[in-house]
């Protein structure tokens, strides 16, 4: 009898600790997990990526950017003469992702309007994981322009170990991702709309497009469309009450009549994205 109780206690305390030891080797594992990769040197230039931020049960990580003096990366929309950037995140788990533009700033130059970033920016980038809770790699691969006295192409991978887990990394915090999130521009909650008109019209063979506002804005950004770019081709003035941007078809054929444009409005208080069509 007694030979038989310490058999079966035996195994009961060698199922413990085999769980034990799967219990401490989950945690080891989500211990040792990195939240931040390596500096990734390239030209004028160096790049890592840095976890984690949990905001609205969205998971985001960050593509940070630290560019040399004088130097400037393009925002989505890169402008008149810039580098359309490019930010692809890759692994063998299905996972979804949205990347996230900052506000950038506009720089006129005699080559017309672009807008980037100068100095150091945070790109968030919005994920989805699988909840498989095991250890994976996630590859983030960018083309980028770099511009100092001339603009130059860049381009390069980062490898970003993580733990397949939305629950482990919804109570970490970044600071640097926290903030450029407050400096991403999104749509407004109150349905309150700045544009109450949008007019196509002609003028020396070229097409214009006329914004006027229902109260002055600061500045306007226009975003990527996929049939049509809106270049910037107004002076710098404090505010304004209308705005025209000269219309290119990326494709001759290409109708106006439904397509829906983004932009970025900026007034004293507040930026935000606002959609519009031609009236």
């Amino acid at each position: 009898m007694n030979d038989a109780k310490l058999k079966h206690q035996s195994l009961i305390f060698g199922s413990l600790f085999f769980l034990l030891l799967i219990i401490l080797a989950i945690l080891n594992r989500s211990v040792n997990m990195p939240m931040q990769t390596d500096w990734h040197k390239n030209i004028n230039s160096e790049m890592r990526v840095i976890m984690s931020e949990f905001k609205n049960d969205n998971l985001y990580i960050g593509f940070e950017i630290n560019l040399s003096d004088n130097t400037y990366t393009y925002w989505s929309n890169p402008g008149d003469s810039g580098i359309e950037p490019d930010i692809k995140i890759s692994t063998n788990n299905a996972i979804n992702y949205e990347v996230q533009w900052p506000l950038p700033e506009m720089i006129k130059d005699q080559y017309g309007t672009n807008y980037g970033y100068y100095g150091n920016v945070v790109i968030p980038i919005k994920i989805s994981l699988s909840d498989t809770r095991e250890n994976i790699d996630l590859y983030l691969s960018y083309n980028l322009g770099v511009c100092n006295s001339i603009c130059i192409p860049i381009d390069g991978k980062i490898k970003i170990p993580m733990l397949d887990s939305q629950d482990y990394y919804s109570n970490k915090s970044n600071r640097g991702i926290q903030e450029a999130l407050k400096n991403t521009p999104f749509y407004r909650d109150d349905g309150i709309n700045f544009i109450n008109a949008a007019r196509l019209q002609q003028s020396n063979n070229s097409e214009i497009i006329n914004l006027r506002f229902s109260k002055p804005v600061r500045k306007i950004y226009p975003m990527t469309t996929k049939n049509f770019f809106l270049s910037d081709i107004e002076d710098i003035k404090d505010s304004y009450i209308n705005y025209n941007f000269l219309l290119t078809r990326k494709m001759k054929t290409e109708k106006i009549s439904s397509e829906i444009f983004s932009v970025v409005i900026l007034n004293d208080k507040e930026f935000f994205i606002e959609d519009f069509i031609i009236d």
